[in-house]
């Protein structure tokens, strides 16, 4: 693997696992531009994720996901921070796999996610606890497949950061 493709890093997990903080952290302390995923398909769009999904469905979201997520991956170095579902389809999984990126996963326990997600309210996919529960185990299998595991239970966002760049894979 050569040395310019470990200059993406891309951080995934659940929402309310830390992907955005971490990952803002992360590239201040590596000197590399930040991308929240995200918040590029709303600017991009001019909406809202939620009005999104409204409006156009699942199916038209990820496909301005993933076109998202390929524009982005553009950018080396960066840090990316994806969507809670980005790594769970397989475009977006097999395309993250192809760039030779390093794959960092916010481990984070369901009771933690519920505390920290307890008052988000413009999220599609985050109903009501059970729905949610439902979710994080659908997701977890793809979530567990990445080339790192970070737990983030009970832990300072820089004490995240610190863990990861100890992994010395930049």
């Amino acid at each position: 693997m050569n040395r310019d493709s470990r200059k993406l890093v891309y951080v995934l997990g659940c929402m309310g696992s830390g992907k955005t903080t971490v990952g803002e952290l992360l590239a201040r302390e590596l000197g590399w531009p930040f991308i929240d995923l995200d918040a590029v398909i709303e600017a991009g769009q001019g909406t809202t994720i939620r009005q999104i999904f409204e409006q156009a469905g699942e199916p038209f979201f990820r496909q301005i996901e993933h076109a998202a997520l390929t524009e982005a991956s553009k950018t080396r170095p960066a840090v990316i921070a994806l969507g809670g579902g980005t790594f769970a389809h397989t475009a977006n999984f097999e395309f993250i796999h192809s760039t030779g990126g390093t794959t960092v996963w916010l481990d984070c326990s369901l009771e933690e996610l519920r505390r920290r997600c307890g008052h988000i309210d413009n999220r599609p996919l985050f109903r009501d606890p059970e729905s949610f529960a439902q979710l994080y185990d659908q997701r977890l299998p793809y979530y567990q497949l990445a080339e790192h595991r970070v737990t983030t239970d009970s832990r300072a966002p820089k004490e995240v950061v610190e863990e990861i760049l100890r992994l010395k894979v930049f």
